[in-house]
């Protein structure tokens, strides 16, 4: 190390620009707990004793850090530096001449509070001279950005800055006692340290002087305090990782959180071994006696295995997906299966992790885990896999069973076990398939029609099935829209039972809404779509055959689903997150949301409605809350209904003056319609 003749702020910004690196925590002594405002209370008071020469120069005690090029890195004093540089910007508020001296105070911690200090330095003067308090001046400043509100360094600073006003506002010349260079009023002690190189390893392994221990630093004493009490053999060799190269990996992947996704780790991992249950505190209310060698050697396998194996992208992704704030059960599991591998395998992935993996992400993306306890009964089921680490393809190609995943997908993935043993070639298509984003390994939509007369898969039936099932659908649905619904609904009535509804299938392959998707429709070996499938060919143009298909549709105009292939509009009226319908009484009803309490609209009717908007003859519902509400059209002053698949109208004394008789009761309808209000206005 080498010391300095710095003592003063201003000393120091005229050798350096201060950056205070991301690594560092946010400012925290504006916080309002309790403890932070007693110290900050003192450390102003002191502030002020010593500028009046009450006391003797205050001492802050040391500051240091890497300096190189003209910039210097503290590593320990950046919260005394900080309260330091806010009383300048206060006391030399009205001073222009300072101002580019102020600026090279800068932090890197968040980009928020890195503009907020740059703008709080340029516009300190507006902001000190206003009566009302600095932060609400700040506040309602137009360069003031909401969102900073959320910063935690911004906040600290906001409230710092009112106490410096009320403490110091009546302190004539302040800024001239800060410049006395015969009476320094507040000083350090500024230590440059030569050729430090890893200050970011440096700053986490600091603790310095006052700092609580944040939560990771507090977990990782308990956590190896533990560990020594197990004397296993690689005890000091965990030890040291935790601090290198782990520490590097979570770095790497997010330098500002860093420390919680490390945690986080260690979280998802006793969540998933039973130890904790739920994300709340759990390090805090941990029993460390719990903690077994086989988590530590699991942690160690794992986290070794991410480190070294940075071109595994995808177990790489999988494990930081379950860190994530809005991690799903299924992250959890996929975790787990990471885990569970790399233990058995005492950290070595080898041909065998592929499989195992990939069986393991078809099954868990394929199933419904949303709750606690189908999470708990999956990762039973990874245990109870565990055994065949080494060769689950040939479990499963045996039949082997699996619990805590959803049946059909483990039948689909005994299936595929047993054709990418047999046929080489006819694997690779099946990875190819599995990797499609919407279908997410599950591809019994064409593996269960390549299937021919002999019981044999047929890899070419299977490839022409699939090149048009994976043209139809993109990551997050259909392609085309509702044109693919309409093609179908030509082709026949595909819709799947959700309840007491009828859904015409979301695009949402998570099914999130517990309405069933065009995934499942697709995998359900559905008849309609079979027939669908048949008519494309994968080599022309998809939008077109699709349009083709509703324009040669054959539906009678007496069922609804004639009126869903001719009015694309009736699907807006129903959510796209459940697209239901309901059959009551041999009728068809579209339903808005989930369920039909509310409004609800016959299909004939709002057939209706749409072909009269069309002949400029205004309608509107009436009376449509609930299943069992007398539904009606009005049309002028006649009321408009429908019933097995005939449309009547009535006057308002609720006389039937007309009823469809062909089986085109829409158009029949409209017709009169036009023909009577047409008669009536030539007459008016």
């Amino acid at each position: 190390m080498s010391e300095y003749s710095i003592e003063t702020l201003f000393e120091l910004l005229n050798k350096y620009k201060v950056e205070v690196p991301i690594v560092q925590r946010d400012y925290a002594q504006g916080r309002h707990d309790s403890h932070t405002k007693m110290v900050r209370d003192n450390l102003l008071k002191d502030m002020e004793s010593a500028i009046l020469r009450e006391t003797p120069p205050l001492d802050l005690n040391f500051v240091y850090g890497k300096a190189e090029n003209g910039k210097f890195i503290p590593i320990d004093g950046q919260q005394r530096l900080t309260t330091l540089f806010l009383l300048h910007l206060y006391a030399f508020y009205n001073d222009d001449s300072k101002t580019e001296l102020l600026q090279k105070f800068t932090y890197e911690t968040r980009t928020s509070s890195r503009v907020f200090l740059e703008k709080l330095t340029q516009k300190r003067s507006m902001v000190f001279i206003s009566k009302v308090s600095p932060s609400e001046e700040i506040e309602d400043s137009e360069w003031f950005v909401s969102g900073w509100k959320y910063d935690p360094t911004i906040q600290s600073v906001l409230t710092v800055l009112d106490d410096i006003k009320t403490v110091f506002g009546d302190i004539e010349n302040l800024s001239q006692y800060l410049l006395n260079n015969e009476f320094k009023p507040i000083v350090f002690k500024f230590l440059e340290m030569k050729d430090l190189g890893m200050e970011d390893s440096l700053y986490i392994k600091l603790n310095a002087r006052g700092k609580p221990l944040s939560s990771l630093e507090n977990f990782k004493a308990r956590l190896v305090k533990r560990l020594q009490g197990l004397n296993l053999s690689f005890t000091a060799e965990f030890e040291q990782l935790f601090d290198g190269k782990w520490t590097d990996l979570f770095w790497s992947n997010n330098k500002e959180d860093f420390d919680k996704d490390y945690l986080v780790f260690f979280g998802v991992l006793l969540r998933n071994k039973g130890i904790c249950q739920d994300d709340a505190e759990w390090s805090n209310t941990l029993d460390y006696e719990k903690i077994d060698t086989e988590i530590y050697e699991t942690a160690f396998y794992m986290l070794n295995f991410v480190s070294d194996n940075p071109d595994r992208e995808n177990v790489y992704q999988l494990v930081f997906n379950a860190l994530r704030e809005n991690r799903t059960f299924q992250d959890r599991v996929l975790f787990h299966a990471i885990s569970t591998y790399l233990y058995m395998a005492k950290g070595v992935g080898s041909g065998s992790f592929t499989q195992w993996l990939r069986i393991l992400q078809n099954m868990t993306r394929n199933s419904q885990i949303d709750n606690n306890e189908r999470y708990r009964s999956s990762i039973n089921g990874v245990n109870k896999l565990a055994d065949n680490w080494s060769g689950l393809l040939e479990y499963f190609s045996e039949d082997g069973n699996a619990m805590g995943f959803n049946q059909e997908q483990i039948d689909e993935e005994r299936k595929k076990a047993k054709i990418i043993l047999q046929n080489t070639d006819f694997a690779e298509v099946i990875y190819i398939a599995e990797r499609h984003p919407y279908f997410s390994g599950q591809i019994r939509s064409a593996l269960y029609l390549a299937k021919n007369n002999n019981g044999v898969y047929d890899k070419n039936t299977f490839l022409r099935y699939w090149e048009s099932i994976s043209a139809l659908f993109g990551a997050k649905g259909s392609k085309y829209g509702h044109i693919l619904r309409q093609a179908l609904l030509a082709l026949g009535n595909y819709t799947l039972s959700v309840g007491e509804y009828k859904t015409l299938c979301v695009d949402d392959a998570s099914e999130a809404a517990s309405t069933p998707s065009l995934k499942r429709l697709f995998s359900n070996n559905n008849d309609v779509v079979k027939c669908f499938l048949d008519k494309l060919n994968s080599t022309d143009d998809f939008e077109s055959q699709l349009k083709t298909i509703v324009k040669n549709s054959t539906v009678p105009k007496n069922d609804w689903r004639h009126y869903f292939i001719m009015f694309t509009e009736l699907f807006t009226w129903m959510s796209a997150s459940h697209l239901r319908l309901r059959e009551v009484q041999n009728e068809m009803f579209i339903i808005p949301n989930k369920a039909s309490n509310g409004h609800i609209y016959d299909v004939f009717l709002s057939a209706l409605y749409l072909t009269l908007k069309k002949k400029n003859i205004n309608s509107w519902f009436d009376e449509n809350l609930g299943t069992w509400a007398d539904r009606y059209l009005c049309v002028d002053n006649l009321i408009i209904h429908s019933k097995q698949h005939k449309i009547s109208i009535s006057d308002t004394e609720n006389k039937k003056v007309f009823e469809t008789q062909t089986d085109d009761p829409v158009n029949e309808a409209a017709q009169y319609l036009n023909t009577c209000l047409s008669a009536y206005f030539v007459v008016s």
